[in-house]
């Protein structure tokens, strides 16, 4: 853990229209496809309303690490879709597990949804780097997201013959980061050969996460309702520092049923939902709005053929 913190507190430390400018087009280009925390929460609505899926009925499970940067995008979530039932630890890993999981579904609505929301973090910083981010009250930047830091360092020294790879799971003190390191150690040359290991390394996070979301699913939700269905939004959250908006790159938005089989494929339809111009929503906000006066009696509309 020691390598994630080896550059705290360097680089600029405070924000000007430039820098923040800066972060938002390194966010956008680094990550293409990225919506801001709060276009997600509404495109979320949107898309699921489409779907016939309401968010009064449907209950909110994040996996996403303990990290307080991630707290920002948990909110907007929260309200959308109310309080939300926690699987995640130390990465965005479900540490939950097969327990956290199994109890999940019983938590649901009777006829709702369950939407998980889950997947690793990485910061951008006003000096535009890649796995480090600004933090209130602290001087220049950190690490970000550490967990991801610590065990891509644990895996090059592996590699390079410097450190013995033996993981002890037994010692609750470090389980979860010891779990981490040895997950990411399947994924050493892929980080080796990346122009930038940095960009890389979320990315085989998430992965990493998928894997062990399949293990939960095949155990866990055996005896999910027969009334309910999921959605799985996974993805990486881009944290930024304070003043600039919060990202999230959606992966992978599945429609599911309670035995977690993939009904639709929605990716897609979020990402453009999520990219809209602002104008756009606006103008379509104002229409429905024009249409649903119109069906009261309220005003009249003249359609032009």
């Amino acid at each position: 853990m020691d390598a994630a913190f080896a550059h705290e507190d360097e680089g600029t430390a405070f924000s000007s229209p430039s820098s923040v400018k800066d972060v938002m087009s390194r966010a956008k280009t680094t990550f293409p496809g990225v919506i801001t925390a709060r276009q997600l929460g509404r495109s979320l609505d949107v898309i699921l309303s489409n779907a016939g899926i309401g968010k009064e009925s449907t209950l909110l499970a994040t996996s996403f690490c303990c990290d307080e940067v991630n707290r920002d995008l948990e909110d907007e979530l929260r309200a959308t879709y109310g309080q939300n039932f926690n699987l995640g630890g130390i990465g965005g890993f479900p540490f939950g597990g097969v327990t956290a999981f199994g109890a999940l579904g019983h938590h649901v609505p009777e006829n709702g949804t369950c939407l998980i929301v889950y997947g690793p973090h990485v910061g951008i910083d006003f000096d535009g780097v890649i796995g480090k981010v600004n933090r209130r009250g602290r001087c220049g930047s950190g690490a970000c997201c550490n967990t991801a830091l610590a065990s891509m360092a644990y895996v090059k020294a592996v590699r390079a013959g410097e450190q013995i790879h033996l993981p002890d799971l037994s010692d609750p003190i470090d389980a979860q980061q010891t779990f981490v390191d040895s997950a990411l150690l399947d994924h050493g040359e892929r980080l080796e050969t990346a122009d930038n290991p940095h960009v890389e390394l979320p990315h085989a996070m998430f992965d990493c996460q998928e894997a062990l979301f399949k293990r939960l699913i095949a155990k866990g939700a055996r005896n999910y309702p027969e009334n309910i269905s999921v959605v799985m939004l996974g993805g990486i959250i881009v944290n930024t520092p304070e003043g600039t908006p919060e990202y999230f790159l959606p992966k992978k938005f599945e429609l599911c049923n309670n035995r977690f089989e993939v009904l639709s494929d929605l990716l897609g339809p979020l990402i453009d939902e999520g990219n809209k111009d602002i104008r756009t929503i606006i103008k379509e906000r104002q229409y429905k709005e024009k249409m649903e006066k119109a069906k009261e009696g309220q005003i009249e509309i003249t359609i032009k053929p």
